[in-house]
């Protein structure tokens, strides 16, 4: 028996599926917090010595970022993030598909130094959350101070958010980015709604 599969003629999908956008209610009323799916965004596990230089050298040069050399902080630059989350390893978030391509560059230039490059797209699910009362809906179910003084922009975390595993980082003062295992994501974004119950609340699909 041959099994045939053809990528090209299935188009992704968030795992986020079927939860009806609210972008279209209380249009003449600002939303105290905004929750949007984000979609399909590249995720890269990476792994290797931070006091590399050529390591660090190659980072840069490859993804046309600095890497971050601080636990629990992140750096960006054209729609991609680095974040670390111990002292040898990070994740990279990226919005644009080339970073598939210059994945592959990467591993090419890094063949001399120790390093592991992983994809973990297809694992992960990524939300968007912003608006003035992003950092107390949120606290009610982490397990971090989100006091603007203990967490704020340049910084992320690996944590819980009601019981399910998370990672997080502060973009602005009241923005934030989580990423969830897929299994979960329907359920954070379920325990979300309910946390906002008693503020003006936004879902957007991406």
């Amino acid at each position: 028996m041959v099994f045939n599969f053809d990528s090209k003629n299935f188009i992704g999908q968030s795992a986020i599926n079927n939860k009806p956008s609210t972008g279209d209610r209380n249009l003449d009323e600002g939303a105290d917090i905004t929750i949007q799916d984000a979609g399909l965004i590249n995720i890269f596990n990476l792994r290797g010595s931070q006091r590399s230089s050529i390591f660090r050298q190659v980072i840069q040069s490859s993804l046309d970022i600095q890497i971050p050399n601080k636990t629990g902080t992140f750096t960006t630059n054209d729609k991609k993030f680095i974040l670390q989350t111990s002292p040898d390893e990070w994740v990279i978030l990226s919005e644009t598909n080339d970073i598939n391509i210059k994945s592959i560059e990467l591993e090419k230039k890094l063949t001399k130094v120790n390093y592991s490059l992983t994809n973990l797209t297809d694992q992960y699910q990524v939300v968007y959350i912003f608006g003035e009362k992003s950092r107390w809906v949120l606290s009610k179910g982490i397990s971090i101070d989100l006091d603007q003084s203990s967490f704020g922009p340049k910084q992320c975390a690996q944590t819980t958010l009601a019981l399910t595993d998370i990672s997080i980082f502060c973009t602005a003062k009241n923005s934030f980015t989580v990423f969830c295992r897929n299994s979960f994501a329907n359920y954070l974004m379920d325990w979300l709604e309910d946390a906002s119950f008693d503020c003006k609340y936004k879902f957007l699909k991406s």
